[in-house]
């Protein structure tokens, strides 16, 4: 009978300054050397006085490994002929075995699976790893300037002293103090006039979508959708079987008569107007009076995602659309993923009033509100002043950041990139020559370790010159010469003429 000493003495490694016991590690070593076929069924282990000799180990230590997997039907034990590998898990842990079917899935699923592939065809997300020192995407900020002894602070206050409310399920419009303080902060920045009862406490802009797709839109309604525009919100809204109307975006923002041309009686609009996504342009006050007497008209919906409005660097800011509408047909969107940090969880939705039971209702089938610790201290953040004084430092802290990655990308690029200041936002758009395509430049470039976006992700139907989004928020002054060098050696590296 062929003995297993070899196979299995190359295999162990154990760690005896683990917290995990030996026997543990012996057990788990063994089963896995089973599960992945290295130890075939049928095959005999050596003696555990062998074993023992072997592996330094005392035999009780041997014994109780052994008799949990004689218990699991790994080992078999037979008298007089020692210890076998099991044959039921050779077959288990044949590498020809046929791969398993696909599980079955709806038909949302498979729509959403599919979308979602679509959408990360790219290099941004999926190539990126955090600890890539040349990223220049546009969603990561300054988040080491973010005040965490302030934070600190705030929580142990609620943590010491935690109320009944603090650890039950909350509210189902998320904590009173946080939409208090929300609705008056909307009503000092953005001249939104709205009461704590219109807003609606979510986890993230991208759940206020994905809810608002449901309330709003039945499978194959249609929809205005900005192009070039938000990815993220264009497959919330194509995941729940919408039909996206692409509507092109110029100088003043989204063309409102494109659209009326293209598809007079969609249900709803979809739209960033205080900084297009992701070209930056800002919606004319004379397209914002036509978005609205065309939605009052004809009874659609406007979604008012106030994409990047608190960091706004120069320019004068037009009101909120919600502050414009008389009508009640817009929803405004807000989150502190960008402003505070991502990892919050945080945003927020302004509704007509008819509109918030209806929300309510939906987003109570699907979960409850977000951490009502993290509400609380998020409220006492901005009712304490915290929060506008952050934004103020973040404004004059990315504004420089701006200027600098602008001079060094200019000193060093400018015969390659076409890029200009932004008025608000976290990224610059840098133009590429005509001939090159920007997602293949996108991928290659994140093959060496270079991240950004690729712009023509983000267009539907109305092509643009190539371009790439990059991202000056998460670069730190002292840093732009060195990301934007490694950034020149790769594009050299890839043949292109700089």
């Amino acid at each position: 009978m062929k003995s297993a000493a070899g196979l299995l003495f190359s295999g162990i490694e154990l760690d005896r300054d683990s917290a995990t016991p030996l026997y543990r590690q012996l057990y788990l070593q063994i089963r896995k050397q089973i599960l992945t076929g290295r130890l075939q069924g049928g095959i005999r282990l050596p003696s555990t006085r062998t074993l023992s000799q072997e592996l330094n180990l005392s035999r009780i230590t041997l014994l109780n490994a052994f008799d949990q997997l004689i218990a699991e039907g790994f080992l078999v034990s037979r008298t007089g002929a020692g210890t076998f590998v099991g044959d039921e898990w050779e077959r288990s842990a044949n590498p020809d075995k046929t791969p398993p079917a696909p599980p079955r899935l709806s038909d949302l699923s498979q729509s959403m699976l599919s979308l979602r592939s679509h959408h990360f065809r790219g290099v941004s997300y999926s190539h990126y790893s955090p600890e890539t020192p040349t990223s220049f995407l546009p969603s990561h900020g300054a988040f080491e300037a973010f005040p965490q002894h302030i934070w600190k602070r705030l929580v142990t206050r609620h943590v010491q002293k935690p109320s009944k409310a603090l650890l039950g399920y909350g509210e189902l419009q998320g904590l009173e103090d946080l939409r208090q303080a929300i609705a008056e902060y909307v009503f000092d920045a953005r001249g939104i006039d709205c009461t704590a009862q219109q807003v609606v406490i979510v986890s993230g802009a991208q759940q206020a979508f994905n809810l608002l797709a449901m309330l709003l839109l039945n499978p194959d309604d249609a929809m205005w959708m900005e192009d070039p525009g938000h990815i993220a919100a264009r497959i919330a809204f194509q995941a729940h079987g919408c039909r996206v109307v692409p509507v092109a975006i110029d100088a003043e923002g989204i063309d409102v008569h494109q659209g009326i041309e293209a598809c007079a009686d969609a249900r709803l609009v979809f739209t960033t107007p205080s900084r297009q996504h992701p070209l930056g342009v800002t919606l004319s006050h004379s397209r914002r009076l036509a978005l609205i007497d065309w939605a009052a008209a004809n009874h659609s919906w406007i979604i008012e995602d106030d994409c990047d409005s608190e960091l706004r660097y120069s320019g004068r800011q037009l009101p909120a659309l919600y502050a414009m509408d008389q009508n009640d047909r817009v929803i405004y969107v807000g989150t502190f993923s960008k402003v505070l940090f991502p990892s919050l969880r945080l945003g927020y939705v302004i509704l007509p009033q008819a509109l918030v039971e209806p929300f309510c209702t939906i987003r109570a089938v699907l979960d409850r509100s977000p951490p009502t610790l993290l509400q609380a201290v998020t409220a006492d953040f901005m009712r304490e002043g915290h929060f506008i004084g952050h934004i103020r430092r973040m404004r004059a802290l990315y504004q420089a950041r701006q200027q600098c990655l602008v001079e060094v990308l200019e000193r060093h690029l400018g015969g390659f990139f076409r890029i200009s200041p932004v008025e608000a936002g976290m990224h610059l758009i840098a133009w590429l020559p005509e001939q090159i395509n920007d997602q293949d430049l996108a991928r290659e470039l994140a093959g060496r370790g270079v991240h950004t976006y690729a712009l023509s992700d983000y267009s539907l139907q109305h092509a643009l010159p190539p371009a790439l989004l990059i991202g000056f928020a998460g670069t730190p002054q002292e840093q732009a010469e060195t990301k934007v060098m490694a950034l020149v050696q790769a594009l050299r590296a890839m043949g292109h003429a700089v």
